[in-house]
Formats: C-alpha cells, structure tokens, sequence
C-alpha cells in the first residue's frame, strides 16, 4: 500500500526544484499537469512522521519511507494509474481520527481482492486473516 497526499494543490516546494527539466515538459497537452499532479502526492517529512506515529501507536502498524532527492526525475516521480488502484483507505472522516490537514490517503494496488477494505482496521484484520492461513 503506499500512502499519498491526494488532495493537494500546490507541490512542497516549487515545480522547477522538484522536477528535473520541469521547464522543458510540453506546455500544452495533459502531460505536464498529469506530472504536476504526481508530484503533489509526495509527502512531506513532517506528514511521514505523523503518518508513522499515527499508524504505529493506533494499529501497530510499520510504515517503510522512501525518501526522494530533489530534483526528481519525472519517471522517478510516483505513479498511480487508476485502473492499478483496487481501493482506497481514507483516514478521515471514517471514525479514525487523523491530525493532518491534508487528504492522506492510502493507495491499495496489486491485490484485487482488496477491494471492499476501507478502513486500516479492516485491513489489518485482513492481514491476520491471512497470517492465520499461511
């Protein structure tokens, strides 16, 4: 599962630093605001270290970080093509509460039968379900 910020509309810090050649990227077309919007579900070290305090202590549950180093290369920046995306696990509004301001959400891909968890709860039960089996 990977966690992004899915709801944000201006990037960490300015495009031209964060992406690599960001001024030479077509300037019509979807190409570059479909760039631009991959690189707005980065997360910032502050978000991770909530993130990872939030999960750890409410569900026991590791979170692995890959850090990125600015600037990024644009096939280095996060994809997540939606048809790839099976489900989704919001943290708010979902009886989970959840510190940031931001829409963290996490990105369930690769595991069909995922599709019907919504919750981190639900997950989990579903990761010991599976424990129980192996």
């Amino acid at each position: 599962m990977d966690w992004v910020c899915y709801l944000r509309d201006e990037p960490l810090v300015p495009y031209d630093q964060l992406i690599e050649n960001f001024e030479g990227l077509p300037q019509t077309g979807k190409q570059k605001l479909w760039v631009q919007r991959r690189a707005n579900y980065l997360l910032s070290q502050e978000e991770v270290d909530e993130l990872k305090l939030y999960l750890e202590k409410q569900y026991s549950f590791a979170v692995e970080v890959a850090a990125a180093k600015l600037p990024l290369k644009v096939e280095e920046i996060p994809n997540f093509n939606e048809q790839d995306v099976t489900g989704t696990i919001i943290l708010r509004d979902r009886d989970e509460p959840f510190p940031l301001s931001v829409g963290i959400i996490g990105m369930v891909s690769g595991h069909r039968d995922l599709v019907n968890i919504q919750t981190v709860g639900e997950l989990l039960g579903e990761i010991d379900r599976r424990n129980e089996k192996g």
